[in-house]
C-alpha cells in the first residue's frame, strides 16, 4: 500500500511539473515566417526553426526579445574586432544600434499581422 501511494505521489508531481512548464504556452499567437521562423505575438518574440544564412547569428529554436536580437546581432558584428586594438568611437561605427538591429528585426517580422495572425507563405 506504501509503495502504491509513493508511485502515485510520484506520477501527480511529475504531472504538475509538465502542466507548470511554461516554456511553450499554447495559448500564445504564434506566426509562422516562410517556414524558417516564427513570430510570437503574445509574447513579441522571434525565433528561427531552421538555420538561414541571412541571420546566422541567431540560434535555432531560441526565442529572442527584440534586446535579445539586438544583442545577439551587436556580438556577431563585433567579434571579428574584438581582439583588435579599437577605440570606443571606432567600435560604435562599426557595431550596430538599437534602433538598426530594430529595423533589420521589423523588416524579417514585415509580413505578420497580430491583429489577424496569419502564417506569411511564399
Amino acid at each position: 500500500m506504501m509503495c502504491l501511494r509513493k508511485i502515485f505521489l510520484i506520477l501527480f508531481m511529475s504531472a504538475f511539473t509538465i502542466s507548470c512548464d511554461n516554456s511553450y504556452n499554447s495559448s500564445n499567437v504564434i506566426v509562422k515566417i516562410y517556414g524558417y521562423a516564427e513570430y510570437d505575438c503574445t509574447e513579441n518574440k522571434y525565433r528561427l526553426i531552421k538555420e538561414t544564412p541571412i541571420i546566422p547569428f541567431l540560434k535555432v529554436n531560441k526565442w529572442y526579445s527584440h534586446k535579445q536580437f539586438h544583442e545577439a546581432h551587436y556580438e556577431d558584428t563585433i567579434k571579428p574586432f574584438k581582439d583588435m586594438p579599437m577605440s570606443e568611437d571606432s567600435l560604435k561605427k562599426i557595431a550596430p544600434t538599437l534602433e538598426l538591429s530594430n529595423k533589420f528585426l521589423n523588416e524579417l517580422i514585415t509580413g505578420v499581422d497580430c491583429e489577424n495572425p496569419k502564417d506569411v507563405l511564399f
